[in-house]
């Protein structure tokens, strides 16, 4: 740890009071600055910035006061000019203006916003062309073939520094300070270079999910380290979680750790806590299921990682009495929870005395990313020491699976499940031969699948719950969405051949 992990200090009142639903993806591009933000200015009508700075706990000034005082000021491209004459230490425009504010006095570069600035998931520095080419060939998501042409047009582009105005949206990032954004540079203890390449990865859940920079080593092409962080001021549960979830990972040794990233260390800036990993390079499972290609390749790559969790089950397993705090809290929290769904009261109880192993217990194709037949398995937070047999080889097989037969929404992720799991799908014979697999690794009767199973799933869709508490403090003006794991309890539940008495996998 480079920076001891404390309480953030408070961030000045906010002025403005959003009555509606905001989101912090819109306001997220002010973590490529140089320096933190504590209080801004928002010109014109971009209530989205307004809302969304206020969201972050930062103090939003009308451009009356003394502006000059102020960290930044947004602006659209209209209202570039009276941004630049304000004198704050950086200016954000949506849109292209880099000449006008030079000529302010600004130092000026151009970010790529893709798809949409209201809801991005890559943020492009276009002075950084081997880390923007980079992205685009595997941060893409690439599910028809015309848009495999359109990709390699653009990384063309990129690599010219040029990009076409009609592909993405454009913000100019305008300041009067040097150095690499302020996170970065603080990165700089543990190894990082000032003059790393960069490019910024944004999380796609809600304001709880961590923001990343994939940092590269100056005249390389692929990520070297990856550089998590919150998006909130005060939020550091998820990195302490990580650093757990790591040391069990690794406690596996050998060729299996080979599989999940080094933690290097973590910090706090400005009450900003963050992390820094070894990057796992490559495309991450759920886009590449979802790219047009042999589907032969992506099943022998799911084999792969299935064989991975078996070895990990196998390496990391404990006595049958080490489950008993687990199936405790099986009884308390999954059975008696569920109890509109019929779940028997002691359904826990019929299980045999089974093997315990150390679960990721996250284990969902957007926590793997691949390469060809390499993969390493990210985000280690909600590891679970000791737990079932069997529950990560069934998330994972789920969710891939599912996507392995076409694209799916949240709200079609429980029916989707459901349909694979009961031998519906075009999948559910290679998920059947798995689960006969896994089982007798795992040393789980035959009998017994069922009702793992149906634990597995019972316990899971209560999982976004504890995470909506933390929403709710840290960001209470967003409301919590919609992740689909919470939606699998009822469809196992309620569907005529799944439940504790599920026996299709057996052929």
């Amino acid at each position: 740890m480079v920076a001891a992990e404390r309480a953030a200090s408070p961030v000045g009142r906010a002025t403005y009071h959003p009555q509606r639903q905001v989101s912090l993806h819109r306001v997220d591009p002010r973590f490529v600055l140089p320096h933190g933000v504590r209080r801004g200015v928002v010109l014109g009508g971009l209530d989205a910035w307004r809302a969304g700075l206020v969201s972050a706990g930062i103090e939003v000034v009308d451009e009356s006061g003394d502006a000059a005082a102020s960290d930044l000021v947004v602006a659209s491209a209209r209202d570039a000019a009276a941004a630049g004459s304000l004198g704050a230490r950086s200016v954000i425009v949506e849109g292209a203006c880099e000449r006008l504010l030079r000529n302010a006095g600004y130092r000026t570069g151009r970010l790529l916003l893709r798809p949409t600035r209201e809801r991005p998931t890559l943020a492009l520095p276009l002075d950084q062309p081997a880390a923007v080419s980079y992205a685009l060939e595997r941060w893409s998501i690439v599910d028809r073939r015309w848009k495999t042409v359109r990709m390699q047009a653009a990384r063309t582009l990129a690599s010219r520094g040029r990009f076409p105005s009609w592909a993405s949206p454009v913000l100019t990032i305008a300041t009067r300070e040097t150095g690499p954004p302020a996170l970065i540079a603080a990165a700089a203890e543990l190894g990082v270079p000032g003059d790393a390449g960069w490019f910024l990865t944004f999380g796609q859940g809600d304001s709880l999910s961590r923001n990343a920079f994939q940092l590269f080593r100056p005249g390389a092409h692929r990520p070297e380290w990856i550089l998590k962080f919150a998006r909130v001021a005060g939020y550091s549960t998820r990195f302490a979680d990580d650093e757990r979830g790591l040391t069990l990972a690794h406690s596996a040794g050998g060729a299996l750790a080979a599989h999940v990233p080094d933690l290097l260390g973590r910090f706090e800036v400005d009450g900003i806590f963050a992390s820094l990993e070894t990057a796992a390079t490559g495309k991450r499972l759920r886009d590449f299921l979802s790219t047009p290609g042999e589907r032969q390749a992506k099943v022998r790559l799911i084999d792969r990682i299935g064989e991975w969790i078996l070895e990990f089950g196998r390496r990391t397993q404990r006595p049958a009495e080490a489950l008993a705090p687990e199936r405790e809290r099986l009884r308390q929290d999954a059975a008696s929870t569920w109890r509109e769904l019929a779940v028997p009261a002691g359904l826990v109880d019929e299980l045999p005395p089974l093997p315990a192993v150390t679960q990721h217990n996250d284990l969902g194709t957007w926590n793997v990313v691949a390469d060809g037949l390499n993969f390493v398995v990210v985000d280690w937070e909600d590891a679970r020491e000791v737990g079932m047999p069997l529950w990560d080889l069934l998330y994972f097989l789920g969710d891939a699976f599912v996507h392995l037969d076409g694209p799916t929404g949240p709200e079609q992720l429980p029916g989707r499940i459901a349909n694979l799991f009961a031998g519906n799908a075009p999948a559910s014979s290679l998920l059947f031969a798995w689960i006969r697999r896994g089982a007798e690794a795992a040393g789980v009767p035959a009998e017994s699948v069922g009702v793992v199973a149906t634990l597995c799933w019972l316990s899971h869709s209560l999982s976004p719950q504890s995470h909506n508490v933390d929403l709710t403090t840290f960001t209470p003006g967003e409301h919590p969405r919609i992740h689909g794991v919470e939606g699998i309890a009822r469809a196992w539940m309620t569907h005529p051949a799944l439940g504790p008495r599920w026996s299709s996998w057996r052929g």
